[in-house]
């Protein structure tokens, strides 16, 4: 017989070792007689169980959300961000005169307020888009010449309460500007639902916001008690 050459079955030795074909065989054939290797083979050739992490469904929202934003590889990036925060507003004057825009503060967000709102107008909507922090704003109109109107929202993910809330002044336009900080602390202290008389010159305004969703419904309706 003709000698093989030792490099020849070098390689054929290293050729046996490293083919996953072959060690599946051997790892198989020890395991019907060995049971230890029969455990270790049964785990070599299972598939890994899936990570519960991709289980999205059989957790509570607000958990899978945080588990998943500490796990990114899982998730899509855009949904990383969180929950989106949008106000649609809707703006009603059924007083006798037309209102100016005059100010406003956007405390988180921005908006396309309406610049006038013609009289006995039921309906002028737009949509206050919030950051990461919600939709918190307030705008001042005047009505006709002598009275300025406030209303002042917040849908905010930074209320430990997590309600939403809306406030309003009515009163006559003088040469100070709006203290806007004012009109923040009472509009944190305040609830989904305000009413703001003016009985001197005959106004009234009824504000009201959907109070536990972050893309609520906020309708702030002037009317004139003459």
């Amino acid at each position: 017989m003709a000698a093989i050459n030792p490099a020849v079955a070098a390689q054929l030795s290293v050729g046996v070792l490293n083919n996953p074909a072959t060690k599946s065989r051997q790892t198989i054939e020890a395991a019907a007689t060995n049971p230890a290797v029969k455990n270790g083979a049964t785990s070599i050739l299972s598939l890994p169980a899936q990570s519960p992490l991709l289980h999205t469904s059989s957790v509570p929202r607000c958990l899978g959300t945080r588990i998943m934003a500490a796990n990114p590889e899982v998730l899509p990036s855009e949904n990383l961000t969180g929950i989106l925060f949008f106000t649609e507003c809707q703006f009603g004057n059924f007083s006798v005169q037309n209102l100016k825009l005059e100010n406003f503060v956007n405390w988180h967000g921005f908006g396309d307020l309406p610049e006038t709102i013609s009289q006995n107008q039921p309906t002028v909507p737009f949509r206050h888009t919030g950051d990461s922090h919600g939709s918190v704003g307030a705008v001042s109109y005047v009505v006709g010449e002598k009275i300025r109107w406030i209303i002042a929202w917040s849908n905010s993910a930074d209320d430990s309460l997590k309600l939403n809330k809306v406030y309003s002044e009515i009163n006559e336009v003088d040469e100070r500007e709006v203290d806007w900080g004012s009109i923040r602390k009472a509009l944190d202290q305040s609830v989904s639902k305000y009413n703001a008389r003016d009985d001197e010159n005959g106004y009234s305004a009824d504000l009201w916001i959907d109070p536990t969703t972050n893309t609520p419904s906020m309708i702030a309706t002037l009317n004139s008690n003459n």
